[in-house]
């Protein structure tokens, strides 16, 4: 079962994943340091992908067949004469639409190092085959108004399935909010007005699952009153918490949170 959850990265990062799958994967996720990479790798394909051409409503669609039906002589309905009939781009069309960089333009640097890099290669490219052939046919799996150049956190606010929720601050008068998208698969989170954490010292994000284990986030970035993250949403995910901690982190949490966040 662990060896098919390896190769499941490209359908998670697609959203393809579904009930017990996807609660399956991010329970592997948890646990696999190269899944998790590779899922991280995956992720800005699946946005370049989402973002490459504009929504095209159902009635333009049905136009744009219509009218193209009009232009073509009618047939029988035998094999070659359908072979004659071309609705949908050829793969030739599709190749003079460059999308993503050529296999051979990606170093070895864009792949872990103790992924083997083949192998790896094979399955984004897969992935993002699934991906293009979705939008050959004019429909878009993730719909987002922030466009290819957008930070993750614009996308994560712009996208049309973003959902804020407010936090409660335990120490000062700050305020915090956590923005998610299900469809980018991330969270950003941002706090203000949090006091000084001390000397050596930094702010912890923590993903709290539903059993109340916190999983580090990474140490967050503050500039002036502000403390903000852009992290990975699992499903697992039930709450969010902020703590003071060394500058260079911790592995689990060793000082009362500052700052919860309900996510579910």
């Amino acid at each position: 079962m662990t060896a098919e959850l390896h190769h499941r990265t490209g359908a998670y990062v697609l959203d393809a994943l579904a009930g017990d799958a996807r609660a399956d994967f991010e329970r592997h996720l948890l646990e696999c340091p190269t899944c998790h990479v590779e899922v991280d790798a995956l992720r800005p394909f699946a946005v370049r992908l989402a973002t490459a051409v504009a929504p095209v409503s159902a009635t333009a669609v049905q136009e744009q067949v219509l009218a193209e039906i009009g232009t073509r002589p009618q047939v029988s309905g035998s094999a070659s004469a359908l072979d004659r009939t071309q609705i949908i781009p050829t793969a030739g069309e599709l190749e003079r639409t460059v999308i993503l960089p050529p296999l051979e333009e990606l170093s070895d640097n864009d792949s872990p190092a103790d992924i083997d890099r083949r192998g790896w290669l094979v399955r984004v490219w897969i992935g993002v085959a699934m991906a293009a052939a979705v939008v050959a046919v004019g429909l878009v799996l993730v719909d987002r108004t922030a466009g290819p150049d957008a930070t993750v956190a614009e996308q994560v606010r712009n996208a049309r399935d973003a959902v804020t929720h407010t936090g409660v601050v335990f120490t000062g008068d700050g305020s915090a909010t956590a923005v998610l998208s299900r469809s980018v698969g991330k969270v950003v989170v941002t706090a203000t007005g949090l006091p000084a954490p001390g000397s050596d010292h930094g702010y912890q994000l923590w993903l709290i699952h539903a059993d109340g284990t916190p999983r580090s986030a990474g140490m967050m970035h503050t500039a002036d009153t502000t403390t903000e993250l852009t992290a990975d949403l699992l499903r697992t995910t039930t709450a969010l918490g902020i703590t003071a901690e060394p500058d260079t982190g911790s592995a689990t949490p060793t000082s009362p949170p500052v700052v919860r966040i309900e996510i579910h």
